[in-house]
């Protein structure tokens, strides 16, 4: 089935910890960003990670210069399982990350670079849309571990899914952004996620709006 990916966008410690504990018998994967990491301290990747036992995926954006690019990356995976990075500057930017994560791999430690190709938000068409097909195939070419292609224009999300081929799709938009999961749900596959931050973490329960979607992908 489609797998599920909770993000962890919120600002307070206790409250990341305490969603934690809710929701992971749920999802396959939690996705934490900025907001908890500047709030707190890279560390509580390890201490989500301890309490689920799940996948936890930095989602950080990298977008800078290769070195820069390598300095956070090697920072972010000494915790996170993954960091997710724009592909729009290009392929060196790109493989200063992959030559991270290949760097704990060979001590036996697997490491994840995933790589925007279009995001979900109205902005994205803007500018990174007109680009979002040829960042596809760059990510295609380079075998990045997966592609963030959203889940707000399923057209779009179809397009780079067939462009990427059995490259893991991570598609955000399902909830607050109004994302149609019966749409989505028959372009994905077993292999790719659906992204759901605000409708779980906002909720009044979000162990029980886990499990709803949880039970919504497990019934397909």
């Amino acid at each position: 089935m489609v797998k599920l990916m909770v993000a962890l966008d919120v600002t307070d410690e206790n409250k990341a910890i305490e969603i934690s504990r809710e929701v992971f018998q749920y999802v396959d994967a939690i996705k934490v960003g900025y907001p908890l990491v500047l709030s707190s301290h890279l560390s509580i990747v390890d201490r989500i990670k301890e309490i689920t036992k799940k996948e936890i995926i930095c989602d950080f954006k990298l977008a800078d210069i290769p070195s820069t690019n390598e300095k956070i990356a090697s920072l972010t995976l000494r915790y996170g399982d993954g960091i997710i990075c724009h592909g729009f500057l290009g392929e060196d930017s790109i493989r200063a990350v992959q030559e991270v994560a290949k760097k704990y791999g060979e001590k036996g430690n697997y490491k994840k670079v995933i790589m925007v190709t279009e995001m979900s938000h109205r902005g994205a068409i803007q500018f990174i849309q007109p680009v979002a097909d040829e960042l596809a195939e760059m990510a295609k070419r380079l075998k990045v571990d997966g592609v963030v292609a959203p889940s707000t224009r399923p057209e779009r999300l179809k397009t780079i899914k067939d462009i990427v081929g059995d490259i893991p799709v991570l598609s955000p938009g399902i909830g607050a952004q109004g994302g149609d999961l019966n749409k989505v749900l028959n372009i994905l596959d077993e292999d790719d996620y659906i992204i759901v931050g605000r409708d779980i973490y906002e909720s009044e329960n979000p162990g029980r709006r886990a499990q709803y979607y949880y039970h919504i992908l497990k019934d397909r």
